[in-house]
């Protein structure tokens, strides 16, 4: 029962949680008192001393969660609903809130600019971050959806591509999700850049190996690793920005400009709004408009609509 319980949230979750608790935990045992049940007041100093310690609204917001859950699934009465920890709880917001500054979406321009430079590179390290990009960009992909593709999740069909995203961070009951990528006609095509990296590459579809995988050199020839492992995020994020950069050194751009530039592009063009929530795997539309910036001549169209 207490694995069963334990599964109540996603991994990624329990590990946050789990390591929250584990410095509340820490704490409050070498003061001499309980974890669980914990007493209000003693959870409020321990805020208290979070941010005394510089702590942001998101350490504090983790700790609280973490007791609140920890004390649910025990059987115990939460005792992060008493008005001390509440309070607390805002006064950090309103202490440690700093303004969220997102990634900038990258554009069908800037991929094309940056295919264009690398048109007739042969080069597996190449092919292999363009084809991450393209495939991320068209597909609305996060990175975890990128990196934990598998060979036989992606089929090749005449003119689309279609990949299966076992598990994402939406899809907590493991349903899996279908996304399909049309075959292009400019050189940042995500269709043709992934059959000339599986060519490259020599990847078979057919086995249970991921895709993107590290890549090492030898007699100065690139290959993928032999061992069954994915790209790490550290090294993606280092390849993949770097190479962005080259083409819009002026841009804001991590990882998530992929996602957030596919369904921004999308967006602008007017795609249907019911369609674009299923290819990126949003929950509601509203979930949806975090990611897309509107463009200069769609934000016009409020003031132009006045009649003035």
């Amino acid at each position: 029962m207490s694995r069963f319980l334990m599964c109540s949230r996603s991994d990624g979750t329990t590990k946050s949680y789990m390591h929250s608790f584990n410095r509340w935990r820490k704490f409050i045992l070498q003061h001499g008192h309980s974890d669980i049940p914990a007493q209000p007041v003693h959870i409020a100093l321990y805020i208290t001393h979070l941010l005394d310690n510089g702590a942001s609204y998101s350490s504090v917001n983790s700790a609280i969660y973490s007791i609140k859950w920890m004390h649910e699934i025990s059987g115990h009465v939460d005792p992060t609903e008493n008005s001390f920890v509440k309070s607390l709880q805002e006064s950090s917001k309103r202490l440690t809130g700093k303004p969220v500054k997102r990634k900038d979406p990258v554009d069908s321009e800037t991929l094309q600019t940056l295919c264009e430079t690398y048109k007739d590179s042969t080069d597996l390290l190449v092919l292999r971050n363009l084809t991450m990009i393209l495939i991320g960009f068209a597909g609305f992909l996060r990175y975890d959806e990128l990196s934990s593709l598998k060979c036989k999740d992606v089929t090749i069909e005449s003119d689309y591509l279609k990949i299966t995203i076992q598990r994402s961070k939406t899809d907590q009951l493991r349903e899996g999700s279908e996304v399909l990528i049309s075959k292009g006609f400019s050189c940042a095509c995500p269709y043709s850049m992934f059959l000339r990296f599986l060519s490259q590459a020599k990847i078979d579809l057919s086995s249970d190996h991921f895709i993107f995988k590290p890549i090492f050199r030898s007699s100065g020839i690139a290959k993928l690793i032999y061992k069954n492992k994915k790209l790490s995020y550290t090294a993606a994020r280092q390849n993949i920005v770097s190479m962005l950069k080259k083409v819009a050194p002026h841009l804001n751009i991590g990882l998530h400009s992929l996602r957030s530039g596919g369904a921004t592009a999308a967006a602008n063009l007017g795609v249907n709004e019911r369609c674009l929530q299923r290819h990126g795997r949003w929950k509601s539309i509203s979930s949806k408009n975090i990611y897309v910036k509107d463009s200069i001549k769609y934000r016009l169209q409020v003031s132009q609509k006045l009649g003035l």
